[in-house]
């Protein structure tokens, strides 16, 4: 085998010291380099073909140059994120260790023994919107880990978290909505689970809808309330539609609801965009483009919330943030405007 290149190989050739080797590669705060040493070293390394040996500065510097990504790899959400995420983290020199799992909680565990043995520097989580696990947070605290959740703990200030305003949302969404109908928006609330729940992004919405109805002198009880069923009751979507006065302005909280509203549409041979005008509040089914007409929406922003979840976490390992910063980051929608 050939005799493995140093940094002690490369400071020769440059006729320089080791440690203005290291400075250069390490672009080490404090150290001054003239261009022309810079340039030297530089060159040396390309001439002995030199290969920085990325465990031993690991070990040297404390870190792994890795994060987790944790997240359910069936949610399309999670893989927007994962973009950003990526994204920014391979522009900074680290890698992304992919920990899909399909809702494991115990999964999350697992991260904790990497963390421990160092071979990941912090974790990020994609989360659904109500998630808020309280021995998971104890265990991020105890074990002083650099951690972001994206969606998830809206209501723990001891957690950092990745957040849309939901709120603000739903009111760009019908202040868009009354732009182009100037109609009384109905709200089509979809909840999951057996028992009607809202998740804290859906309280918000709700929020944000009935503030929005007073400030325009309108009446918020114009809203009806479905479950996000594996098998949908399409006659009753079709009930409703039914009984709404023409042209009808209608915002749903989920695309699913938006998806429905174009089936009870068909079915009563009603024009979307003519006869009934829909709109959502966000982009879970990723669909809103391929829909005929393409529904307009107010869309969460995944991929920013990545890079910035990236980003803050870069920020807790360089000591650039304390650990004891959990301020929560605020992303602003996004809206998309389509033919519908």
């Amino acid at each position: 085998m050939q005799k493995r290149v140093t940094s002690f190989d490369v400071a020769r050739k440059a006729g320089v010291s080791r440690g203005v080797v290291s400075a250069v590669l390490n672009q080490t705060a404090g150290i001054r380099v003239s261009e022309e040493t810079r340039a030297a070293v530089l060159q040396a390394i390309e001439e002995l073909g030199y290969r920085v040996d990325v465990q031993a500065r690991g070990m040297r510097l404390g870190r792994s140059q890795c994060f987790a990504a944790f997240g359910n790899m069936d949610n399309p959400l999670f893989l927007q994120m994962l973009q950003g995420f990526q994204k920014h983290c391979t522009q900074a020199g680290y890698h992304v260790l992919l920990y899909g799992t399909d809702q494991d909680e115990a999964a999350r565990y697992e991260l904790l023994e990497m963390f421990r043995e160092r071979r990941i520097d912090g974790i990020v989580s994609k989360d659904a919107t109500q998630y808020a696990d309280e021995a998971w947070a104890q265990a991020i605290q105890e074990n002083k880990i650099p951690y972001i959740s994206v969606d998830g703990y809206a209501e723990n200030e001891a957690v950092c978290s990745v957040l849309m305003d939901y709120k603000a949302s739903m009111k760009i969404a019908l202040d868009h909505i009354w732009q182009k109908t100037s109609s009384s928006p109905i709200y089509m609330e979809v909840y999951s689970g057996p028992a009607y729940s809202l998740n804290w992004g859906d309280r918000q919405r709700r929020l944000g809808y009935e503030e929005w109805m007073i400030e325009h002198g309108l009446n918020p009880t114009t809203m009806n309330r479905m479950r996000n069923d594996r098998e949908p009751n399409r006659s009753e979507w079709v009930s409703i539609l039914r009984e709404m006065e023409l042209p009808a302005a209608v915002v749903c909280n989920w695309s699913y609801g938006a998806r429905r509203i174009y089936e009870a549409c068909h079915e009563l041979h009603l024009r979307i965009g003519k006869d009934v005008y829909v709109m959502a509040a966000d982009n879970t089914e990723q669909v809103n483009a391929y829909m005929i007409p393409p529904l307009s929406a107010v869309e969460v922003p995944y991929r920013q919330m990545g890079e910035l979840a990236a980003q803050r976490l870069l920020q807790y390992v360089t000591g650039d943030v304390s650990l004891a910063d959990t301020t929560t980051i605020r992303v602003p929608c996004r809206l998309e405007i389509r033919e519908n």
